[in-house]
C-alpha cells in the first residue's frame, strides 16, 4: 500500500502539471487537490470497514491543544531567529502571492489551507509512518518520528533558508506525534492547516514590519 501511495504521491499530480502552468493561481489547487483526493480515496478503500473512525482516532481534544502549542513555539522560534540572524524572506514566499486578485488570492489561500495537510499528512503520518513499528517500543516510536519529519523538511526543496528546513522539521516531528498520541489523522491534518495559516500570517508580517533583511 506504501508502494501504490507513494506512486500517487509523487505523480498523480502529473497530468495537472502538463495541463495548467507553474505560474497560474490554479496550479496549487490541480496538482494537491489531485494528490489529495486520490490519497484519500485509497485511504477510504483501505479502511472501507471503518474509515471514518481510522480518520478520526481515539482521541481529539488533548494531542490538539498540545500539538497547537508545538506548532506556536516552533514559528516563534523561527521568527525569533529569522528577525535576530537578519535572513531573508524566503524566495518561495516572495512569489507565491504576488500579483493576483482578490479571487484567485481567495483561492490559492484556501487551497494552500486545505490541500497539502490532507494530501502530505496522509502520506507521510499514515503511510510513510507505518512502516515504522511504532507501537512496539518507545526506541521506534522516536524513530519513526525522526526518519519521517526528516525526509518531510528534506522533501520541502522550494525553501533555501535553514531556518525554514528546521522549522519544517520541528513541524513534522509535532505532527507525527499528534498522530500517534491521537490514533487518527485528523488532529496532524488539522495542526497542518494550522501551520499553513501560521506561516502565512507571520510571513506577511515580518514583510510588512521591515523584519527580513
Amino acid at each position: 500500500m506504501f508502494v501504490l501511495a507513494t506512486l500517487v504521491f509523487f505523480l498523480a499530480a502529473i497530468p495537472a502539471v502538463l495541463l495548467i502552468p507553474a505560474e497560474s493561481y490554479l496550479s496549487l489547487t490541480a496538482t494537491m487537490g489531485s494528490v489529495a483526493l486520490i490519497l484519500l480515496a485509497l485511504f477510504v478503500w483501505q479502511y472501507r470497514a471503518d474509515s471514518r473512525a481510522q480518520l478520526r482516532g481515539n482521541a481529539i481534544s488533548k494531542p490538539l491543544r498540545v500539538g497547537a502549542l508545538g506548532i506556536i513555539g516552533a514559528y516563534a522560534l523561527c521568527g525569533v531567529a529569522i528577525a535576530a540572524l537578519g535572513l531573508p524572506q524566503e524566495a518561495f514566499m516572495a512569489e507565491f502571492l504576488a500579483g493576483l486578485t482578490g479571487w484567485q488570492l481567495a483561492i490559492k489561500v484556501a487551497s494552500l489551507i486545505v490541500l497539502p495537510p490532507i494530501a502530505e499528512e496522509l502520506f507521510f503520518r499514515h503511510y510513510l509512518l507505518r512502516l515504522f513499528p511504532y507501537e512496539n517500543s518507545a526506541a521506534w516510536k522516536w524513530i519513526a518520528i525522526i526518519v519521517t519529519s526528516a525526509i518531510f523538511a528534506g522533501i520541502h526543496i522550494q525553501y533555501g533558508n535553514w531556518t525554514t528546513v528546521a522549522l519544517l522539521f520541528a513541524c513534522g516531528c509535532v505532527l507525527a506525534i499528534a498522530r500517534i498520541n491521537s490514533g487518527g489523522l485528523l488532529v496532524p491534518i488539522l495542526l497542518h492547516s494550522l501551520a499553513e495559516i501560521i506561516a502565512l500570517t507571520t510571513d506577511g508580517a515580518f514583510r510588512l514590519l521591515g523584519l527580513y533583511s
